[in-house]
């Protein structure tokens, strides 16, 4: 009996430190813990301010096209008291050309033309969201805003590029995302449009604190 329980104990320690270090492995992997700030072509707002929001989304959701309206005027109104950090969180199982969406706006970020690039995607969401063969729109967006059409599209295929989008669908998934938009605002979380706008009523008061 003493055998088995010191077998017992030993194999418990083994697999308490293969859990204890695959954990690490993820943590570095993933950035576990505070969110990582997004690049600074979708990061908007001082560091510094007081009321802090991360918006999951997804370049091919309905919801996600009708929120950033609301979003751009939480902005346009509270300007250097509100810092937002834009993520990607594409449901490729239903949309299934939103995550190469992503790699084509991060790209196009590189090139100085996120927001107009991310723009273009929501305005003309039913044109390419939904088709068989890779959208043409993609590259018709590129040329649209003068970017390096060559440039943009040997991005869109590096791993850093798809690394960076598969990283913030990995924290969106530890934060609970599930669904878009979702947005994280001072920690607390809103799903869809009518949540976000309820959290915004009360920004007034934040600011107060």
């Amino acid at each position: 009996m003493p055998a088995k329980k010191t077998a017992r104990k030993i194999l418990i320690s083994i697999m308490l430190a293969f859990a204890a270090t695959l954990l690490t492995l993820l943590c570095r992997q993933f950035s576990i813990g505070p969110a990582r700030p997004s690049p600074a072509w979708r990061t908007f707002g001082p560091q510094t301010a007081k009321i802090q929001i991360y918006e999951y989304t997804d370049f091919a959701c309905p919801a996600c096209r009708a929120a950033e309206g609301d979003m751009k005027n939480v902005i346009k109104l509270y300007q250097d008291s509100v810092r937002v950090n834009f993520k990607h969180y594409p449901l490729s199982t239903i949309h299934p050309w939103s995550f190469h969406a992503a790699a084509y706006a991060d790209c196009a970020g590189k090139q100085g033309k996120f927001i107009e690039y991310a723009a273009l995607l929501f305005e003309n969401q039913e044109k390419w969201a939904r088709t068989k063969d890779k959208p043409k729109e993609f590259s018709e967006f590129a040329k649209k805003l003068k970017l390096d059409v060559p440039a943009l599209e040997a991005c869109t295929e590096e791993q850093d590029t798809i690394r960076q989008v598969q990283l913030d669908v990995a924290e969106g998934d530890l934060r609970g995302v599930n669904a878009t938009p979702t947005f994280i605002i001072n920690g607390k979380r809103a799903v869809g449009g009518t949540q976000f706008l309820e959290q915004v009523k009360n920004f007034d008061n934040l600011l107060k604190k």
